[in-house]
């Protein structure tokens, strides 16, 4: 624009001019980039693209617990189902056993304690009954507000309870497949991330190089700022900057995230750990658990070959009513101590299936 004199030469008109004091119009575009020298930039944008990978195992990690809550009580209402049908059996036998009782008694083969001996445990039988029924309700109504829809009747297969346990279950699983836990890769995520801004913190001590790129029109006065070409302004400006006075500052940042880089590693091997234990836990629960299934089932096919027995040994005078009683109502709990086995093996495939990450293997 000239030098201090500018306003005083002949040879320029009142466009030329520079008031005092001077102002400075620009409109245009303009622009500051900081060359990545030292990766700083590359380890941020790193980091924030492994949280988001992370956040998606997250939603997978409650994804898969909703399905294994979803499942379990599915389950135990088909167990709840079996049990009613104990329950229902077991009744029919106990009125069989009292219509005989009474006959007896008018006989004079049985005494008044009898018949009220026999019709008391038929009552409590039918007592349970409806204590199962509401518990069916409620765990009806439980599912439907996980599945966010209104109370409704839900269909289920009872020959589920007679299919085979999947083979892993019996065979064992390869600790390889622990990997694929949506929380184990959801601390492996987070871990990664916090190397990256550790790296970044680091980088962040160094020297950085700033570009500034402009473009646009520039003039001293508003009335002469679109005076194309003559307005017209653009060029790059470059500086190197290294922190001084803010050292305190990086060094205090650059300690916490190492320290959430610490977290980070210790929330990983903790969950590999616990991992591998809920592994190990359930495929035992399942190995145990069917042992334990076969043992019951041996023992309800006895006690019900035992009340057999002891109608006939009752009607043959051989037995009193008190033995008879005392069958049927071991009977009734081992069937149902046999469907609670049951339930706890299914619950079991359940686990293991959380325990090795859900749906992914």
């Amino acid at each position: 624009m000239g030098n201090y004199d500018t306003n005083l030469s002949p040879n320029i008109d009142d466009k030329q001019r520079i008031p005092g004091p001077t102002p400075d119009y620009f409109v245009g575009l303009r622009s500051s980039w900081e060359i990545d020298l030292w990766g700083k930039i590359r380890s941020r944008k790193k980091a924030a693209m492994l949280r988001f990978m992370s956040s998606e195992q997250g939603r997978q990690l409650i994804s898969t617990q909703l399905i294994s809550q979803v499942a379990g009580m599915y389950y135990q209402l088909m167990v709840l189902d079996y049990e009613q049908q104990v329950i229902e059996r077991n009744i029919g036998l106990q009125e069989t056993a009292l219509a005989t009782v009474q006959i007896q008694q008018e006989a004079g083969r049985a005494t008044l304690l009898a018949v009220q001996q026999f019709n008391a445990q038929l009552l409590n039988t039918r007592s349970l009954s409806l204590g199962l029924r509401q518990q069916t309700l409620e765990l009806e109504n439980q599912l439907n507000a996980l599945l966010g829809r209104f109370p409704q009747n839900i269909k289920r297969d009872t020959a589920l309870l007679a299919m085979p346990l999947p083979p892993f279950a019996q065979t064992g699983v390869p600790a390889g497949m622990l990997a694929l836990r949506p929380d184990i890769q959801q601390a492996a995520l987070e871990l990664e991330a916090a190397k990256a801004d550790i790296h970044a913190a680091k980088a962040s001590f160094l020297p950085s190089l700033n570009i500034t790129p402009y473009l646009g029109l520039n003039s001293f006065n508003a009335g002469t700022l679109f005076n194309t070409p003559a307005s017209v302004a653009y060029g790059v400006l470059g500086g190197l900057s290294a922190p001084l006075l803010n050292k305190q500052q990086l060094r205090s940042q650059y300690n916490i995230t190492t320290a959430a880089g610490m977290s980070a590693f210790y929330d990983y091997r903790q969950r590999v750990i616990n991992g591998y234990q809920e592994v190990i836990s359930a495929l035992g629960k399942i190995r145990n658990g069917q042992e334990a299934y076969t043992l019951k089932e041996a023992e309800v096919e006895m006690l019900k070959n035992g009340v057999s027995t002891a109608n006939v040994l009752y009607a043959t005078g051989y037995a009193n009513y008190l033995e008879v009683i005392t069958a049927q109502k071991s009977v009734l709990e081992a069937e149902l101590a046999l469907a609670g086995n049951k339930k706890e093996l299914l619950l079991g495939t359940i686990t293991l299936y959380r325990a090795l990450g859900g749906g992914k293997q």
